[in-house]
């Protein structure tokens, strides 16, 4: 049945909520600005950049029917996290909630009222239970089945100078002992607590949808990626 949401990995039938509506599965809207220019039938389109788009608000219309929890209700649909939808399993969109959650007509008696939870999600939904890759051989094609870019993190275990090629990315890197972690998210460079980012010099890699090229020069026995493959 398709009557619920995980909040930070939490399903809200652990809270007693059911879902009567679910968000409709939509794609963001590109962010883009249209200049109208004289002359000139229609209008000019400017993208502000490849695969930039536009948060979503997405709805989720639920129902409680103990108003006893309703304390320890608002105290976990708050703040940031990660929103997984039943008809949309199998991943996670990185939202946070943004709307005044109105619980007034439960707490007059009426328990089946419906009451609704905007989710403030960002464009990209993100598959779970993905394996990490481990390349031991330059020149290693990989395939990014995601309809956009994937922001990896990227463990190269190795030493001295290394030059990394991901894609289109090229990141050189010096004075490594052992392994340097490439965390693209958070645009980071470290080794367990300690950061490396002097050590690093280049953009950190994303990983194109299709075939990307994995391949190094330097001492590197191999290279672990965590993809994090992303979908529209």
């Amino acid at each position: 049945m398709q009557d619920w949401f995980e909040w930070n990995g939490t399903r809200c039938t652990t809270y007693g909520i059911r879902v009567s509506e679910q968000p409709p599965i939509s794609i963001p809207a590109e962010r883009a600005t249209f200049t109208n220019v004289p002359g000139r039938p229609g209008s000019l389109t400017t993208l502000e950049g490849d695969d930039v788009y536009d948060d979503m608000v997405m709805t989720a219309t639920c129902f409680v029917q103990d108003a006893s929890r309703i304390a320890e209700i608002a105290a976990w649909l708050k703040g940031g996290g990660t929103v997984t939808f039943a008809n949309r399993p199998g991943g996670y969109y990185l939202a946070r909630i943004v709307n005044q959650i109105d619980f007034e007509k439960i707490l007059r008696g009426n328990p089946h009222r419906s009451f609704v939870v905007n989710f403030r999600c960002k464009p990209f939904w993100h598959a779970q239970n993905v394996s990490d890759i481990v390349v031991t051989t330059s020149g290693t094609f990989i395939t990014n089945p995601g309809s956009v870019y994937a922001e990896p993190i990227i463990t190269v275990y190795g030493s001295g100078t290394i030059t990394l090629m991901v894609g289109m990315s090229i990141v050189e890197l010096d004075g490594i002992s052992g392994s340097i972690t490439l965390d693209t998210p958070l645009m980071e460079a470290y080794q367990g607590q300690t950061s490396m980012n002097s050590c690093v010099n280049g953009d950190f890699p994303r990983l194109l949808p299709g075939v990307n090229a994995i391949s190094w020069t330097g001492s590197v026995p191999r290279v672990v990626i965590q993809p994090n493959w992303r979908y529209l």
